[in-house]
């Protein structure tokens, strides 16, 4: 199976690591520095707002004498102090109070005689308000609340919080300032915060800067960790696994891990040594037995046809000959029999000592069968010196066993038995060496496609009447 580079574990893990890192600690930031903008705006207002009530009962101290030009030189004093910070008083009406001598004018006539002095230079020059948060500020509230803004001047680009500070006309002023109005002025207290906000920007630059180190720096820590802790280990598990797929079992998992997935290499190592054991026992099973394993399969009857073949003299050969010289000949003999064999679509069922037993299956193993046991006594007859001379006899039989698991419960072999298999052993055992004995039901399936000698009686064991066979001779032109 390819695997998706999209679906990778590893960058799903880093995408997940990423969206938690920014969620989390991102969005904690970002809550941080609103509510220290927040928190810095609302200390402003409250500041300029206990600055307000000062000026409030200042203005109220000093006016209530008529000493406004008292009260005109604190505010030029104040703002002195700090060029930032700018006080202002507006009358009702919106006209910038102290520009004129309108209201000590007013005054007088409501008195009824010149009690304040008049001053025809102009104290304050004539600015105008924020005519929307004005009006605002002149709407009457039970708790005499300022109205608080944030302002940025058109021709220098400063940034000002402005606030408007109602002046209530009280009973001790209704006697200079009438009865037929609520609000008599508006103070104004402007604080320059260009500066403060610069330096405010500046932090959160620095802040979401070290943000972004901080993240990749986690991202970083935390993807190595899992790459070098989870990754790079199941990676090496999986191919590990990829390779047993493949038949290669020297392969092992070199994790140093002392924890689950240093466990788990553990066991995928005794695993890949169990399976290794197991393919090189399967050598010595056959295919059919696998297949059993596979498929669950109990026992059946079935017709097969059953190839038996031995060597001759075999006794003899091994008495007269160095085990190791036995050895090496008599697997060479069984390995070219085996592939031969399994080329023709034959299972080997078992080796008996120097003894194949093997199993063709359908009705074209009949031919098949006869096409394996021509090609080996061919190839032993005109190449006596690659087996030392050995030579074999081969007996074959098709008919009705029943195959199945024979043995206990600890060692069991998929194989067949019935009569006709006792019957296929012992045409092999009459059959000389380079013969090929077929018998009579093996016969019928295939004569009209092989050329035989016969037919002959033979008296075998277990048999009281002769049974009929042929010497198989070879296979006719143009069949397959």
């Amino acid at each position: 199976m390819t695997l998706n580079k999209n679906k990778s574990i590893t960058k799903r893990i880093n995408r997940i690591i990423i969206a938690s890192l920014l969620i989390g600690i991102g969005g904690s930031a970002v809550i941080f520095l609103s509510y220290m903008i927040n928190t810095y705006d609302i200390v402003s207002i409250e500041s300029l707002g206990q600055q307000a009530d000062i000026l409030y009962n200042t203005i109220e101290t000093l006016m209530l004498p008529g000493e406004a030009q008292l009260a005109v030189d604190y505010f030029q004093k104040t703002m002195l102090v700090n060029p930032d910070y700018q006080i202002r008083l507006y009358k009702s009406n919106g006209t910038m109070a102290f520009s004129n001598d309108s209201t000590v004018t007013d005054v007088n006539r409501r008195l009824g005689q010149s009690i304040f002095n008049l001053n025809t230079n102009r104290i304050m020059d004539s600015i105008f308000p924020e005519e929307r948060y004005f009006k605002i500020a002149q709407t009457p509230n039970p708790n005499n609340i300022p109205v608080a803004f944030e302002y940025k001047a058109a021709d220098s680009g400063n940034i000002y919080i402005k606030l408007y500070r109602p002046l209530q006309n009280i009973y001790k002023c209704w006697k200079c300032h009438g009865t037929d109005h609520s609000i008599r002025g508006v103070i104004e207290i402007s604080n320059n915060r260009t500066a403060i906000i610069k330096e405010r920007n500046v932090i959160i630059a620095i802040s979401m800067a070290s943000f972004i180190v901080l993240i990749t720096l986690l991202i970083i820590i935390i993807t190595q960790f899992l790459n070098r802790i989870i990754i790079a280990p199941v990676k090496e598990i999986g191919l590990i696994c990829s390779g047993v797929t493949q038949g290669n079992f020297t392969e092992r998992a070199n994790i140093k891990n002392n924890d689950e997935i240093g466990i788990l290499g553990q066991t995928v190592n005794k695993m890949v040594e169990g399976l290794h054991e197991r393919f090189e026992l399967s050598k010595y099973v056959s295919s059919s037995t696998l297949s059993s394993l596979r498929s669950e399969r109990k026992g059946e009857k079935l017709p097969l046809t059953l190839f038996f073949s031995d060597i001759r003299n075999f006794t003899f050969y091994s008495e007269q000959n160095a085990p190791e010289k036995v050895v090496l000949n008599l697997n060479k003999i069984l390995n070219y029999q085996s592939e031969i064999i399994h080329n023709q679509s034959g299972d080997i069922d078992k080796y008996v000592g120097d003894e194949i037993v093997a199993l063709f299956h359908s009705e074209s193993g009949c031919l098949k069968a006869c096409q394996a046991a021509l090609s080996i006594q061919q190839y032993l007859m005109n190449n006596p010196d690659d087996f030392d001379s050995l030579k074999i006899g081969i007996g074959i039989n098709y008919g009705e066993v029943i195959l199945g698991n024979i043995g206990s419960d600890k060692r069991a072999d998929f194989t067949v038995i019935g009569d006709n298999v006792n019957t296929a052993a012992r045409l092999c055992n009459v059959a000389k060496a380079g013969q090929i004995i077929i018998s009579d039901s093996f016969y019928n399936k295939v004569k009209s496609h092989v050329l035989v000698n016969g037919p002959y009686k033979v008296k075998v064991k277990g048999k009281a009447q002769q049974i009929r066979v042929y010497l198989l001779k070879k296979i006719k032109e143009n069949q397959s």
